[in-house]
């Protein structure tokens, strides 16, 4: 079934609608940072760690300094074309009360599904870029393994590897739990009293105690069976974690784990799309539509912690 394009007109108020609608749970664009492309297809440059490199500058009077070379690699990035769309029949139409907003509910509903598949791609390309580090050794809901110190190790490979120390972590609900009710971590807690509930300890205060400028928890879920088969979900980030640098705003000379690449110029934008179904007589229809690529560009300045918690 094509969507014919004399049928259809990006439709301004509804690109709105989807532009400004977001699912708290959702996390992806703060992992990778959203940058904004101009080209759906071009060219970006990474820096070699020559910075971090001590070179011989000792120079006597008269003599020519050491001269010093700069890696510099450039490297592609696509953003692929994100879109699903839904047939609304005349008489959905016709029969919808006056209280629903048939247009508007569409389309927040394909946002959250293309939402929800940018997240997962993103935590994709973070399992596959970033460096990995298993914890299914020293798992953290186990009172006697001490989260923090296994945090603070790697925080130094960071450091060490980037000149950065990480600034933001990423942790799936299962693991906030996890941590959060670890007896170790909870004697941590400045003013804790002996016995204190985990479900007492915010995020906030997890923050504080790890050194952490953002700390982000990934709740969103997935269903993982097919239809009509018993419904099974799971979390989109697993029981897993994710320790990275994040600059304060995308841009040159700047280190991030990853970038969120987005093309947004014109109609290539957030977009919705409306109109009648060349096919069906009867149906209009509704497309949002976004292109992104996810990728990590700088992959010492994360650690992806796998199997934190049981």
């Amino acid at each position: 079934m094509g969507l014919g394009a004399s049928n259809l007109h990006v439709d301004s108020a509804l690109t709105n609608v989807s532009v400004m609608y977001r699912n708290g749970k959702f996390v992806a664009d703060q992992v990778f940072p959203e940058l904004p492309v101009d080209k759906q297809s071009n060219k970006y440059f990474t820096y070699g760690i020559d910075n971090l490199r001590v070179d011989e500058d000792e120079r006597r009077p008269g003599a020519v300094s050491n001269k010093i070379d700069w890696g510099l690699s450039p490297n592609p990035y696509y953003c692929d074309g994100h879109a699903l769309h839904t047939p609304m029949p005349d008489e959905w139409r016709g029969n919808a009360d006056q209280a629903i907003d048939l247009d508007t509910d569409m389309t927040i509903a394909l946002t959250d599904k293309i939402l929800l598949a940018r997240e997962v791609n993103v935590a994709s390309a973070v399992a596959a870029g970033a460096t990995t580090v298993d914890q299914s050794g020293t798992k953290w809901d186990v009172d006697t393994n001490d989260p923090v110190k296994i945090i603070d190790t790697q925080k130094e490979t960071i450091a060490q590897a980037t000149g950065q120390k990480p600034n933001s972590m990423l942790l799936s609900r299962p693991v906030f739990r996890g941590l959060r009710n670890n007896a170790l971590v909870k004697q941590r807690i400045s003013g804790a009293l002996n016995g204190i509930g985990g479900s007492l300890i915010t995020a906030e205060a997890l923050a504080t105690v790890l050194e952490i400028d953002n700390l982000i928890i990934g709740e969103a879920v997935k269903v993982t069976s097919n239809e009509g088969q018993a419904v099974t979900s799971s979390y989109v980030w697993g029981k897993n974690a994710l320790l990275f640098y994040r600059p304060p705003s995308p841009g040159l000379r700047t280190i991030s784990l990853g970038y969120l690449f987005t093309w947004t110029v014109g109609r290539m934008s957030a977009l919705v799309y409306k109109g009648r179904l060349p096919d069906l007589e009867h149906s209009d229809y509704i497309e949002v539509m976004r292109y992104y690529d996810p990728r990590v560009v700088a992959a010492a300045a994360g650690i992806w912690l796998t199997a934190c918690v049981s």
